[in-house]
Order: C-alpha cells, then structure tokens, then sequence
C-alpha cells in the first residue's frame, strides 16, 4: 500500500473549506526570498550588535573560564564577520579569543559553532593562523565528548558528529600530512548521517518538537548541507533539513511549538527557546513587531543566536513546508503521529495527536515513561497554544496542565512538568487529564529511589570503562530522581499571563475566554475547579482539581474558535446545553463519559496497573566501550516494580471505537502530510507537491 494512501486509510482525514489566516503567505519563491532576507538582517545585526545588552562584545565566558565559551562567542564573531565589520576593535577581540579558544577543549556546542567561520572565511588571516590548531584539538580529545564517539542527548550528538565530518573534510583539504586518518574519519562519519538520516524518515526524531533544543539539533545539519562536498552526505543533510522544516511548520505558532515537546521545560511564553527563533526565521508569524534591537523581547536570553547558522545559509524549507506553516489546507485539521524512543530505538514507542485550527493548535503526547526521573524533567505532554494579535501581548498564549506537584512551587510554574500518575486523551478540540495518586506513592517513591542509586552505580560503572579518564562527567552523574511531592492528589491547568484571559464559571464549570480562543474546563468530579490563581513566578494562572488519594482527580477540557460564535456567552449556552459529563462510573471502574459540541461521544479509562519504565537517553549500562552509533538495544536500565499506580496510558473509545495506542501510525499522518516507510511527502494548496523518498541509500527529491 502506498505511503500517502497507508495514511489516508488507517487515519483518515477530511479536507474543509480554506480559511483566512492570520498572516499572509509569501506569493512564491522570490517573494519568500525577499522576507526570508529582512527577518536573517534583523538576526544577525542582533546577534552582531546587541547580543547581550549586559555587557556588548562580551558574552558570558569571555575569559574562557565557561566550557560552553564556543556557544555564545561563535555566533556572535559568525554574524560580524558576515556584516564584514572590520573595526579595529572587533578585529581584536576576534584575533584574542580565537588564540585563546585554539587551545581550549572542544565541545559540543563549541565543535558546531566553528566549521561555518572556517569555511565561509577560510582566507581571514587570523582563521586560517589557528585552523591547525583547532583540528588538533578536535583530534586530541577522547573522552565522551569527543566528535566520532560523542555521547549525549540528541541534539549533542548531531553537533559533534555532523561537526565531525566537516572537521575530517577541512583536515584532509588543507593538513592531511598532519592527520593521516581524516579521511578515514570522514567515511566513518558519512557512515553515521546516512544511518541516522534514513532512520528518521521510519521513526521520528527522538528529541522531537523541542523548544529548547531544536536549533542546536539543526545547524549541524545546515553546515553539512553548505560545506560537505560529497554529494551524498549533501542530499543526507538536505532531507534531515527538509524533515525538521516540515515538522516546525506543522508544529509552529506565534513563536511557540504547540503539542508535545519532549523538552521544552519553561517555555511558556513566545521565543523562549531556540525552536522560536528558527521557526520565525524560516515562516515568520510573530506576536509582535522584532528589530534588531528588540529581537530579545528584554529577556536577555541567547536562545536567539544559534539561528545566525540558518540566516547565513544557502538551506531554504519546501515552499510546500512553507504553506503548511500557513495553514494552507482544510481547517479545523487532525494529524496524528508517531516517535520512537530517545535513541530512535523502538518506533511508534510514543503515539500523538495534533489539532489545527485557524487561531489554536492542541497537541498531546502519550508517554509510557514514569515520571520521576532526570529524562522526564523537561516533557510537556501536552500544549494548547491561542494566538493574539499582533501588539495585543508579547506572547501567544499558552494553557497546558500538571499533576501531584502544585504550581505554586516555582520549580512547576510552568505547568509543563510530567507527573508519574497523570494520563491523557485527546479527541480533536477536547482534551482529558486525569490524575490519581495512590494511596501508598510515598512507598512506591521510597522504592524507585532506591533504584535510581543502584542506576547511577551501574551506569556509572560503565561509562569509567567506556571513558575512564572522563571523570568531570562522572562527577555529574546525568541519573537523578525528582523529590516530587506526594502528599496531594491534584491535577491543575495552567495558563501564561499574556494577551487577555477572562474567567467565569456557570454551572460548575470555568470558562476562559482568550485573545481568539474560548475554553469550557469541567472537573471530573462534578465539584467546581479553582478559581484562577497566580503562580508563585507570577507568569502563569492555574486552576487545581483535587481528590482524596486513590480516587481520580481531573479535567475534561473543550477549546473553540471564538470567531464561530456569535458572542461569548453564546458559546456558554452551547456548552451548557448541548455537551455532558458522565462520571458516575469513576470511582467503580476508573471511566468516564463526555459527549463534546460536535456530538462526539468519547469513553476515558484510567489505567492503575502497568510496569514503570524511564526514558533511555545516553545513560544506560551494559556498554564498555566507546561507539559510532550509541542505539538502544545496546543499553539497559533497571528491572522496575509492576502493579498499582504504575499504570501509563488510558484506554479511550470515540463513537464506541478504541483508539489503539499499539497500531502502527505514521510518524505524521493529516491533511497536506504524510511521513511512513521512508518517504516525506506534501501536498498543500498554494505551492507544488513535494516528496523526499528515502528507501534507498540516498534520497529523492520530487517537485510537481
């Protein structure tokens, strides 16, 4: 069965009316050019010229005494030297902290930053005095951080490796007498971002939607694509590009990444992360006007500078992932999709669905993970994101939810912290969180963390095997466990303070108007929620839903259009009138009932009994020794208990038809959208169909 018909067939999905959006869709390529040109002008005089406002010219690290030193100066001496600034002064600082970072260990972010100086000025007198001796640099490190063995999250690993190969390709160009193997570690590293390349096109990302991460992933990829010169490795980075783009579009609002984020911890508010940026350089669609001057929003934050990498790039996004930015097909739309585990190990490990509308976008992410431990600190498991008009607020406006811990601790104000006894359903515009603490969890936690210190031991272990004179890394054991709090059963829903948000509550039930969306929040206990509280940083509202232990606590949450009502208080007679709440088999069979606006009638069981598990980033055991390709089925975890309040995902039916979280999706499956098997394709009013095949060694790209 073909891929796009494999979507359409086990998903379905409907094609409406095309609406208007709210921002306007360059009319073609030329026309994309021009604005793609004024948004990469404003980055780079920013990072040039007023990044950071505390101390210009000087990031943090300029002494050299920061690891990350690469980080924050690269960027900025990358943008200078494209706007050719040649003042003495800045010539100067250049020529110092080039000599100094020469001699200073390589790093991750500090391996990515470089290659696009060396290439794109290799003539400069002062890069071309110390380019031998940022490769020995490169060569002479061997511990975990090192470019052909590096381990890391995902996003470190695509630095370094992609990084790798260009630092082989500058070795064999220009020192091949002083690094006799680089060609050897170029068809290593090609090796590496073919496997990987390909992978993603059949499972996913691991690091998906990240708020946080997501440009630190990419512009690795974005200098292979600009300086590799063997084709194949070129066409690799092109489809991880054109991956990533399709993905942002999808995803992008506002200078926000709605749905699940698998870190994206704290970003609740527009261009809080390195995603927004990226995002807005390549779609543009800002809450509010940016200039050079203002591209931080008086956040100081440095989120914004690893995009100088895009802005400089020869690397454009399908104008097909362009008019999907813009919402170019039948709306309201439904997607699902699907992502593997961390290391791309177990495909369709984590299911998710994704709502489109004109002026929201509500995603959620069905995670088997527990909860408690360091792999889940940053995982939003779900996202509702409401525009605002331009200068109505510097933000979209943000609603997502959190179970167990209160909001009121600063460390959750975010609302977007996991909790081990929280489950979700969403069934397009209607979201359920439910939340049942058990009445042993202080037990059980007692137990998982004795199991993290038996974690941290084994792992630790091993790794002084792999790298046994990585001992700062060994100092910061990466496993730890999250003192959450037990002693309540609540689940809340948080808001950002931004743009207008109005509260009321008939019946029970709280309603919340925003800028363009309006929202219907029903406890699952019939009693009525909280009014809306400030959190203890002052940036979120939330509203909490509490049970005593061992019953279920929770929310039945509708979003709609504003614009398709005539009032506000319309939308209230509709809700009142026509949808309902069924929870007199709650407490007896852990279920619900909801019949939504559009008469949809949705089922939601919470499920106690299950087995704990962990996310698997870099730190399992069970490897002694140092590989290309770290990969799940080579690492292990702990055994974790079984039973009672370790159930992870409910059961739901909608319209008496079980969703299956087992069945096989697509990675993206929905209107103008479809990645499986291998091939990406787009088809999306407004721009020409657009396919990248990947089920051979290297991908096809068609345009018609």
């Amino acid at each position: 069965m073909g891929v796009i018909l494999k979507c359409l067939f086990i998903y379905g999905f409907a094609y409406g009316a095309i609406t208007s959006h709210a921002y306007a869709q360059p009319a073609n390529k030329s026309a994309y050019e021009s604005a793609f040109t004024q948004r990469a002008a404003i980055l780079l005089q920013y990072v040039a010229y007023h990044y950071p406002r505390s101390r210009p010219g000087y990031p943090p690290g300029w002494d050299g005494k920061l690891a990350d030193f690469g980080k924050y100066h690269y960027p900025m001496f990358l943008a200078q030297l494209a706007l050719k600034d040649t003042s003495l002064v800045r010539q100067q600082i250049l020529a110092k902290r080039m000599a100094m970072f020469a001699q200073m260990p390589t790093f991750h972010f500090n391996l990515v930053g470089l290659p696009r100086i060396l290439f794109l000025f290799s003539n400069h007198l002062v890069l071309k005095q110390y380019r031998k001796d940022f490769l020995q640099r490169v060569w002479e490190r061997t511990d975990s951080y090192n470019p052909w063995t590096a381990e890391g999250t995902e996003n470190h690993i695509s630095m370094s490796k992609t990084s790798a190969y260009l630092y082989a390709q500058l070795a064999w160009q220009y020192h091949r007498d002083a690094f006799p193997d680089a060609e050897k570690k170029m068809r290593m590293m090609k090796d590496w971002i073919l496997q990987w390349s390909k992978t993603i096109y059949y499972t996913g990302s691991g690091e998906f939607n990240s708020s946080i991460y997501q440009a630190y992933t990419i512009i690795g990829w974005l200098n292979l694509f600009d300086f590799a010169k063997d084709t194949e490795v070129k066409s690799a980075a092109r489809a991880v590009l054109d991956y990533y783009a399709t993905e942002m579009a999808l995803h992008y609002v506002q200078g926000m990444s709605g749905g699940s984020d698998l870190r994206g911890q704290n970003c609740t508010r527009s261009f809080e992360g390195s995603y927004a940026y990226l995002a807005w350089l390549w779609f543009g669609d800002s809450p509010v006007t940016l200039t050079a001057e203002t591209l931080d929003l008086g956040r100081n934050t440095n989120e914004a500078i690893q995009t100088v990498h895009a802005a400089l790039s020869q690397y454009r996004p399908p104008l097909a992932a362009v008019a999907l930015a813009f919402r170019k097909f039948g709306q309201p739309a439904w997607y699902t999709g699907s992502k593997p585990g961390y290391l791309l190990d177990r495909p369709g490990y984590i299911k998710q669905h994704l709502y489109v509308s004109n002026n929201y976008l509500l995603g959620t992410g069905y995670f088997p993970y527990g909860g408690w431990g360091s792999g889940n600190n940053q995982i939003v498991s779900w996202k509702l994101i409401s525009r605002v008009d331009s200068g109505a607020g510097q933000s979209a406006q943000f609603v997502s939810g959190i179970g167990i811990q209160s909001p009121e601790d600063a460390r959750y104000a975010g609302g977007n912290k996991r909790s081990p006894y929280d489950q979700l359903a969403q069934h397009k515009n209607v979201l359920v969180q439910l939340t049942r603490l058990p009445v042993n969890a202080s037990a059980q936690k007692d137990t998982i963390r004795a199991i993290f210190k038996q974690w941290q031991r084994a792992w630790a272990a091993d790794f002084a095997r792999r790298f046994p004179n990585d001992t700062d890394k060994l100092r910061h054991n990466p496993i730890y466990m999250h003192d959450l709090d037990v002693s309540v059963n609540r689940s809340s829903v948080c808001i950002t303070k931004a743009g207008m948000v109005k509260t009321e509550f008939k019946e029970k039930i709280l309603f919340v108007e925003l800028e363009k969306s309006l929202i219907a929040i029903r406890s699952v206990r019939g009693d009525k929620p909280d009014e809306l509280k400030i959190s203890q940083g002052g940036g979120m509202q939330y509203s909490s839903m509490r049970a005593v232990p061992g019953l279920i606590c929770g929310f039945v949450l509708e979003v709609a259009e504003k614009k398709a009502y005539a009032s506000v208080e319309f939308f209230k007679q509709q809700i009142l009138q026509r949808t309902w709440l069924d929870a007199s088999l709650l407490d007896k069979q852990n279920r619900l009932k909801y019949v939504s606006l559009s008469g949809d009638t949705l089922i939601v069981e919470y499920q106690p009994y299950g087995t704990f598990t962990e996310p698997l980033f870099d730190f399992g055991y069970g490897v002694t020794q140092p590989m290309l390709n770290l990969a799940g089925p080579s690492l292990q975890q702990p055994n974790w208990p079984s039973g009672e309040g370790h159930g992870r995902l409910a059961r739901w039916w909608v319209n008496s038809k079980a969703v299956d979280l087992e069945a096989e999706w697509p990675v993206y499956g929905g209107p103008g959208l479809c990645v499986a098997n291998g091939v990406l394709k787009l088809n999306v009013e407004g721009a020409e169909n657009y396919t990248v095949d990947y089920r051979g060694k290297i991908p096809v790209f068609r345009s018609n």
